[in-house]
């Protein structure tokens, strides 16, 4: 059974993207000019409880989220160019120089896109290129929790019923992955010379009806319970929780192991 050692602060919402400077394309006459802005966040709905549980009644699956950090290499528009007969691409966000920090809680105001300008486009998709955080193996008796800031783990509470525990997932380590967002999301995104993307995690779809009955629990560098979920500790929850990991987005069309 899990259980909770401590209270965390709760789960931050929503971040908007700020303006910030850099080296980024802007397309077209001023007047004419689009903006394309990127909100990341992290979504709570609830989930259904399962019809029974291996003992009791249904059981629900929570996790609140307190670090979640991704890296975005770019995102580009793909359009039909009329002229040429061929299907064209517009690459936003994109800086060959570096890769940049997202933060899915909205708690790190440095880690947002900047917003960008754009010609008068009419995209078809969006491919958004992401890349995870160099992954480390974790010692957790060197661990406090409470501390903890390696942003190859996704760090939170985990809640299976009445029971909850501080967890940390290890990212995938893999080079990144590719969601899609097809042409009636950006049409539904679109209002007021603005495209307002949003690019939500959910949660508790993450974890709805995974069996953590059987996991086993380490002690931090602080003595405190942690439920550590990496190829090394409960490789097979975590496994699982990879598999789903790339489906917890608001897009169906994932594509996985991007080249690094």
């Amino acid at each position: 059974m899990l259980r909770a050692n401590r209270i965390l602060p709760a789960h931050g919402l929503v971040l908007l993207a700020g303006l910030l400077a850099g080296c980024f394309t802007e397309v077209g006459n001023a007047e004419d000019d689009r903006l394309v802005e990127a909100k990341f966040q992290i979504d709570y709905k609830s989930i259904a409880p399962l019809p029974k549980a291996a003992i009791g009644g249904p059981v629900v699956n929570e996790a609140s989220i307190v670090q979640f950090y991704l890296g975005v290499r770019e995102a580009e528009f793909h359009l039909f160019d009329s002229l040429t007969n061929r299907k064209q691409e517009f690459h936003l966000w994109k800086d060959d120089s570096a890769i940049l920090d997202v933060d899915f809680t909205g708690t790190d105001t440095l880690a947002r896109l900047p917003n960008q300008k754009v010609g008068v486009l009419n995209p078809l998709e969006m491919h958004l290129q992401c890349q995870f955080p160099a992954h480390f193996a974790l010692n957790v008796d060197t661990v406090d929790f409470d501390r903890f800031r390696d942003r190859s783990y996704i760090k939170g509470v985990l809640s299976v019923g009445k029971a909850a525990t501080p967890f940390l997932f290890a990212l995938p380590n893999a080079g990144g992955f590719q969601l899609l967002y097809e042409k009636q999301t950006l049409d539904g995104w679109y209002a007021a010379g603005t495209y307002r993307c949003r690019f939500i995690f959910y949660a508790n779809r993450w974890v709805a009806g995974m069996d953590f009955s059987h996991a086993v629990l380490s002690k931090d560098a602080t003595g405190d319970k942690v439920l550590v979920l990496d190829p090394e500790h409960n490789g097979d929850l975590h496994d699982s929780l990879e598999a789903r990991f790339y489906h917890a987005f608001n897009t169906s069309k994932a594509s996985y192991s991007l080249d690094p």
